[in-house]
């Protein structure tokens, strides 16, 4: 028998049990074969696996699972995997350095900066904010029209304004709900979404907490994940999308705003969004912070 070190933390939140659970593991000397059966056995959204680097000045690479496939990239276990590197003292980093992580879409740089927390008890505590700078936005029109779109998510044609195909490493069908109220009428038809290839993600503007800006859910059944609490890459087209539609007010010269999403699922969390215009491009900055909640070791076969 052989073992390997691994981690649940909930990313997108400094509390623990909420958030979105991502499973980390040392990955060194596993194939992707036993990779994808861990995956599964954890039934986790995705399972991420910390590798050497392939390349001097960059810091880890990562190999990303969901239970039933591997993906190129996805945000949440990015920041679950950026927090052990970070808070096991995995790499060092120099002030102001950022961690240059290898993913399937290329190299990630996230950012991390101080940030006061505020508990449920008013009491403040230091944490870690984790930002990424995903991939440049891609766009293609949706395969799937607002008529088919609607009932899949249990809402009227009306309710839904526009949608479209975006990747900042990963590809979402990005739709646009047209209020907060219709949010809270969404019941989603697994059996239609899973039709939907590659994941859907609806948003819109308002949301039912004061400290957020957007009211996010995402589905990809078809993956393996009925829904995802807290969704990175995700989050980081809405980001590209609204920034395109201009949808939100842009404030010296970047588009800032807080995503809430998890509430459906009794897993709240928050995710931070920044995206400034370059005039032939988007940059997409995605944060949130990480809490470590389980840490052991996983007993595998072979040796």
């Amino acid at each position: 028998m052989i073992s390997r070190t691994i981690r649940h933390v909930d990313a997108f939140t400094s509390t623990p049990l909420e958030g979105n659970p991502a499973a980390v593991v040392d990955g060194e000397g596993l194939s992707g074969e036993v990779m994808q059966r861990i995956a599964l056995n954890q039934r986790l959204s995705e399972t991420v696996f910390l590798l050497p680097p392939e390349s001097d000045g960059h810091h880890a690479r990562l190999r990303i699972f969901t239970p039933r496939t591997e993906l190129p990239f996805a945000g949440h276990p990015t920041i679950a995997a950026s927090h052990i590197l970070a808070s096991e003292n995995l790499v060092r980093l120099s002030e102001g350095e950022a961690l240059m992580l290898e993913t399937g879409a290329g190299i990630i740089p996230v950012e991390i900066t101080p940030v006061m927390t505020i508990e449920r008890d008013a009491i403040t505590r230091p944490g870690l904010l984790y930002t990424m700078t995903q991939a440049s936005p891609e766009f293609r029109p949706s395969e799937t029209s607002l008529d088919d779109i609607a009932p899949a998510i249990g809402l009227r044609r009306d309710d839904v304004l526009r949608a479209e195909r975006v990747s900042t490493g990963l590809f979402w069908l990005i739709a646009q709900v047209a209020s907060l109220d219709a949010m809270m009428r969404v019941v989603p038809d697994m059996t239609l979404l899973a039709k939907i290839r590659h994941g859907v993600s609806i948003f819109c503007v308002g949301a039912g907490a004061r400290d957020a800006d957007l009211h996010v859910r995402s589905f990809a059944p078809d993956a393996g994940v009925p829904e995802d609490p807290v969704t990175g890459s995700s989050n980081g087209c809405i980001a590209a999308f609204i920034a395109k539609h201009r949808l939100l007010p842009e404030r010296d010269g970047a588009v800032r705003y807080v995503a809430e999403q998890g509430i459906e699922m009794g897993q709240p969390g928050r995710v931070y969004l920044q995206v400034t215009d370059s005039g032939e491009t988007f940059s997409v900055r995605v944060g949130g912070q990480a809490v470590t909640v389980l840490r052991g070791e996983l007993t595998l076969p072979g040796g």
